[in-house]
């Protein structure tokens, strides 16, 4: 409360006067602080469905928040999960890599060797021919000289055919003669 200092009057009408100013102001003061009492508490009332639907937007945020945190968190551990089996997969493709580099290091060797093995059989091929066109120029050569000696042989074959025919006709023609030498000389005997 307001301690007032009453002063003195001179008059009652004066006191009353005073006490009706005072009066006047009190009440004037009491409607503008009723009057202030009701923006605050109008204010208070704004401000305070302000809050109150800043804290709804906020909870309703929050609640948002924690269910994308649990679902990155549901995300983290899938990709987690992944992380894993990728590199539990990375590790076998790296060993079976290794395993094909191998294989691949082993097929070069075996190319390799094939191909050296091919160069010396396709070498021996060639030596084969030239050996099979020198043994055919010589079986050529054999079979010419071997088509002279049956052309030779056939040719004394004839000649002996015909020798024996000579042969024959000399001996025809020897006892012809003895015959006639004999019958020539038994004539002259006579």
């Amino acid at each position: 409360m307001m301690d007032i200092e009453t002063p003195e009057f001179l008059s009652k009408d004066d006191e009353i006067q005073y006490w009706m100013d005072l009066a006047n102001q009190l009440l004037q003061r009491k409607d503008d602080v009723e009057r202030e009492l009701e923006e605050f508490q109008e204010n208070s009332q704004m401000l305070e469905k302000e809050l109150e639907t800043s804290l709804e937007q906020a909870e309703k945020t929050n609640r948002e928040l924690r269910q994308r945190n649990t679902r990155l968190a549901t995300e983290v551990e899938q990709l987690r999960t992944r992380l894993d089996q990728q590199s539990t997969d990375c590790a076998m493709f790296q060993g079976k890599a290794q395993d094909l580099q191998q294989q691949h290091e082993h097929l070069l060797k075996y190319i390799r060797e094939l191909e050296q093995k091919n160069d010396d059989l396709e070498r021996a091929h060639r030596i084969n021919r030239v050996t099979e066109e020198e043994i055919e120029a010589k079986f050529n050569l054999a079979i010419e000289k071997n088509a002279l000696l049956e052309s030779e042989l056939d040719e004394k074959e004839s000649l002996k055919v015909i020798v024996q025919r000579l042969m024959d006709e000399v001996r025809g023609n020897n006892f012809f003669f003895i015959l006639f030498n004999a019958t020539t000389t038994n004539f002259a005997n006579f």
